[in-house]
Order: C-alpha cells, then structure tokens, then sequence
C-alpha cells in the first residue's frame, strides 16, 4: 500500500493558482498589445517620389548629380544610390548626395523591420522630446569625443533654442550651428521588440559656411526611460 504525505488543501489550493495562471489573461501580454504600433515611413521623405509596392526597389524617382569628372548620374531609386561611390560625385553636389543617401539609409531600414512593434514614442516629435534624447544626438563633424558625453540634449535649456517645429520635425540653434531633426521612419530596426526612430540631421553652421546631413537611430524601451542611442551614421 502506497502511503502520501500530501496536504490535501495545499493541493487544492496549488491546483487553483495554476489554473488561475494558465487561463487567466496576461497582464503583461495585454498591456504590450495595446501599445503595438504600425511601422511607418515618413511620406517627405524624398523629393519628387513616387511608391507603389513593400520593398525599397518600389520607391522611384529621378534625381540627377554632377560627377567628378563633368559627367552627369541619374539615380531612379536607393539600390542605384547605394551602387554608386562617393568618390564620383562632384564636390559642389556632396551635401545633396548626403541628404539622399541618409534618406535612403531610413527608408532601407524601414523596408527591412517588421510591420509591427511595441512603441513607447509619443506620436508626436516636438520640442520636449527632442530634449530627452542623449546629448550625442547631434551631428559627428570629425574629431568629437562624443562617446565622453553623458545627460540628454535638452539638460542646457539656454543652448538650445526653438527655431520651428513640425509634426515630424523639429528645427533648434544649439550654439553656432542649426540643426533640423527630421524622423524618417519609426519601426523596430533591430527586431528586438520595440519601435525605434529614425532621425536625419539637417545641419549648418550659422556663422560659417559649412553644412551637411547626418543620421542617428534612438531606441525607447520603458515609457519611464529616455530614449538611448542605438546606432549612428
């Protein structure tokens, strides 16, 4: 005869919270649901451009540079925009290449993501935001320590003044030089479960003669969290 030392009402009371476990909703599960957001790609992105399909080959247009040596490149869409090296391009024509290029990084990113992710991001990009994001979220110039900085952007309020904001933009002066954040695409890029952004750097220096176009990737994986650095140009 086979004898147990089970606690009948232990058991009971075990059977229950397992039940309860596996049929009862998770609250986790629920709450990430309803914060699934759809991937999306900023229709401005380009200049005179036209889209008709889900793959980065689908985004057409015709944009014309001048080559190094005189000769003229007509790019119809990004796979002829990444075929083509920097070295051929005029140096009168390096910062609209750059702009291009940048968009077309966005763009490739946002055809490779999933269609949907888990978005702490506020649907709006203004002002508030921008002041959250890291500190090195500007542009790399050559020669910056900027792995050294730590705080967000927006921790000295008296250098960075508004200039224009969009729903997708927001244009600041931070010291001499003016800086237009631009989101290009907002989806999961590293396929980690939450949304990331996107951003193009339209920059210029207010009192020189230099400009140019960067690119950062931020990521947010807490409401409760500034956004983090994921990746750069």
């Amino acid at each position: 005869m086979i004898r147990t030392n089970l606690n009948l009402p232990f058991v009971s009371i075990l059977f229950c919270c397992i039940w309860l476990y596996g049929c009862s909703p998770s609250i986790g599960d629920e709450s990430d649901s309803s914060l699934m957001a759809p991937r999306w790609l900023n229709p401005m992105t380009f200049d005179h451009v036209s889209t008709d399909g889900d793959t980065l080959q689908d985004v057409t247009f015709q944009i014309s540079f001048a080559g190094f040596g005189g000769e003229e490149y007509i790019v119809n869409n990004c796979v002829d925009v990444f075929a083509i090296g920097d070295d051929v391009i005029a140096h009168q024509e390096f910062a609209r290449w750059e702009w291009l290029k940048a968009s077309c990084h966005g763009a490739s990113w946002y055809f490779r993501s999933p269609d949907t992710a888990v978005s702490y991001w506020e649907r709006e990009f203004d002002l508030d935001l921008l002041k959250t994001i890291p500190v090195t979220a500007v542009p790399y110039l050559g020669g910056q320590e900027l792995d050294d900085r730590r705080g967000l952007l927006g921790a000295n309020s008296s250098k960075l003044n508004l200039i224009k904001s969009g729903e997708h933009h927001v244009k600041v002066q931070i010291d001499n030089m003016v800086i237009d954040y631009v989101v290009l695409a907002r989806a999961d890029f590293n396929r980690d479960g939450y949304q990331d952004m996107f951003i193009r750097l339209d920059w210029y220096g207010k009192d020189s003669f230099g400009e140019g176009f960067d690119w950062i990737v931020l990521t947010k994986t807490a409401p409760d969290v500034p956004p983090s650095m994921l990746w750069r140009k």
